[in-house]
């Protein structure tokens, strides 16, 4: 991955590499490689962040940060179209990531009602996607940000730690009026493994909480109120057949431990708001149409439901709730 980083190297650029393994691994190539800047060894304090400390580390004399995961691969020209849109008005971008067969693994990230979220155009052809557009969430696997939006926004929460802090980093920029933008023609390649051991159950599952808590309007967490504890009752019913009941305790729990700073912080959020409600939740998809979902959740009966329950929301918001 340096070496295909290095390759576009401009100057004037600078590639930090952090490094939140124990065993340094990525630091001991990276500190013999001519195309890195400096290397940093945090432990492991999470990926926002690590993200967070090699943003800070590089200063305000850059205009983009590229933020990269060590198993995404530029493929030639690509970190060069990332660069070019900043002229486009956008607070962040990304490109098309795709798995190794050639197949997308992720066209930014689809965040439904339920506060679930997955990767976009999962498994899709890449053909399908051709045209610069905005779209609503990023993935950090490859993303990147305008710099002076990075600083207004305050980076990545590292109360995070793992999973989720890019889709509440881009919902923070859209509650902000930032736009977020995809460009299909800068393709990343990613090593990506959707499999959920349960550290990465656990993580998605406490933060799912704290993403709906700190970032969405009250009246949206009150319309959607029935969808939310319909899809909570199912997770604690999975958890318990799948033998992961005391998994899903630990993970409410650990919720409950930074509830405190979700509340604090959602008070901050929620009064720098620029966007409405309605607007909010049109960011929001209600179809499950995923392969990465089992497929009693994408039956059509299931879809239409919640289709109908969208609709009558979003017309509940527009009448009931005053825009900003």
């Amino acid at each position: 991955m340096l070496d295909l980083v290095e390759q576009e190297k401009r100057p004037g650029d600078h590639v930090v590499l952090v490094d939140n393994h124990p065993d340094l691994r990525c630091s001991k190539i990276a500190e013999d490689h001519p195309g890195v800047d400096h290397v940093l060894r945090p432990g492991n304090i999470g990926f926002g962040a690590g993200c967070n400390l090699g943003a800070k580390w590089l200063g305000d004399e850059i205009d983009v940060l590229l933020f990269l995961n060590p198993d995404a691969f530029p493929r030639p020209g690509s970190i060069n179209v990332l660069r070019e849109a900043s002229t486009r008005g956008w607070g962040a971008w990304m490109g098309l990531v795709l798995l190794p067969d050639g197949r997308v693994n992720c066209a930014g990230n689809v965040v439904h009602v339920s506060g679930l979220a997955w990767c976009a155009g999962y498994a899709e052809p890449a053909g399908r996607y051709s045209k610069a557009e905005e779209i609503p969430c990023l993935s950090g696997a490859d993303l990147a940000v305008d710099r002076r939006v990075w600083e207004d926004i305050g980076g990545f929460a590292p109360e995070y730690f793992l999973y989720y802090e890019d889709i509440d980093l881009c919902f923070r920029l859209q509650l902000k009026g930032y736009k977020t933008g995809i460009l299909p023609e800068s393709h990343i390649e990613h090593d990506y493994d959707f499999q959920k051991n349960e550290r990465k159950w656990f993580y998605l599952e406490r933060n799912r909480y704290l993403f709906v808590i700190r970032t969405w309007p009250l009246s949206v967490i009150v319309v959607l109120a029935p969808i939310l504890l319909a899809v909570e009752v199912a997770l604690w019913l999975i958890s318990l057949a799948q033998g992961r009941f005391l998994l899903k305790v630990r993970s409410s729990v650990a919720f409950l431990k930074v509830l405190p700073f979700a509340l604090r912080s959602r008070h901050e959020l929620q009064a720098g708001r620029v966007i409405s409600p309605v607007e909010f939740l049109d960011m929001l998809a209600y179809r499950i149409d995923t392969p990465l979902i089992d497929s009693f959740a994408r039956h059509p009966f299931t879809n239409a439901v919640l289709g109908t329950y969208y609709k009558l929301a979003r017309s509940a918001l527009a009448v009931f709730v005053r825009p900003r």
